[in-house]
């Protein structure tokens, strides 16, 4: 049944919160016209936000990087504390486009079959800070890689079972460190460095660095309700 919200335009009144089919459906309690903490399962159940900014990112490199760092190897595992930003994690969440068939100028929708694309390409950035005065570490570990895809002093390239990194793990937690989505993405391939194109005498900022990582298949899990029920829940 149609709502009249002319005589309450001017009122002050929500009418829609009150009658028909867009009634207020919640644990509001009679009479109450706007949700309250009392009847929003988020603040009742004590739910937690998700932040965007608690993540962690762990790294592999291709077995002939590792070699070719030596004793040096054991400084992949510090390059999740370098990480800054990463972005292209919708590619994980793809869906097919739309189409359209047209009948007597009539456009008529639909979903196509086929990917444009699989594959996810990933964007991290990374903050560079040199050790032992001169030691850009960071940088150091995908130069060597890059230089897998063409190396630009010699012309070599390497093939793919070697320029293939077995996995790159993204994990995202609450405030607790609990983890309730992780991102394994398999034989990952450097595809590209860049943000050290210029110098300025004018800034003040700090060099990052920025590296495009893809990979073809992957695993997304989330994880499931927990086990136990909040005590503070009523």
């Amino acid at each position: 049944m149609a709502i009249n919200v002319e005589p309450n335009r001017y009122s002050g009144n929500t009418v829609l919160y009150r009658t028909g089919t867009n009634s207020f459906q919640g644990n509001a309690k009679p009479g109450q016209l706007v949700p309250h903490i009392a009847s929003i399962r988020s603040g009742y159940e004590l739910m937690d936000p998700v932040h965007k900014s608690i993540f962690e990112v762990t790294f592999t490199v291709p077995k002939i990087v590792n070699d070719m760092l030596g004793s040096a190897s054991e400084d992949v595992a510090y390059l999740t504390q370098q990480v800054t930003t990463v972005a292209g994690l919708d590619a994980l969440n793809k869906t097919t486009g739309a189409g359209t068939q047209k009948f007597l100028g009539v456009d008529v929708s639909y979903l196509n079959p086929v990917m444009e694309s699989t594959v996810a390409d990933l964007t991290i950035n990374f903050n560079l800070n040199l050790r032992m005065a001169t030691d850009n570490w960071v940088l150091r570990i995908f130069r060597i890689w890059a230089s897998l895809n063409y190396d630009l002093s010699d012309g070599s390239r390497a093939i793919k079972a070697d320029y293939c990194a077995p996995a790159l793990t993204i994990a995202e937690a609450n405030r607790n460190g609990d983890v309730w989505r992780s991102y394994q993405f398999n034989h990952v391939m450097l595809t590209g460095v860049s943000q050290l194109d210029d110098l300025d005498y004018s800034s003040s900022d700090a060099r990052q660095l920025s590296c495009t990582f893809r990979s073809d298949f992957w695993y997304d899990t989330l994880a499931g309700p927990s086990e136990g029920v909040n005590p503070n829940i009523g």
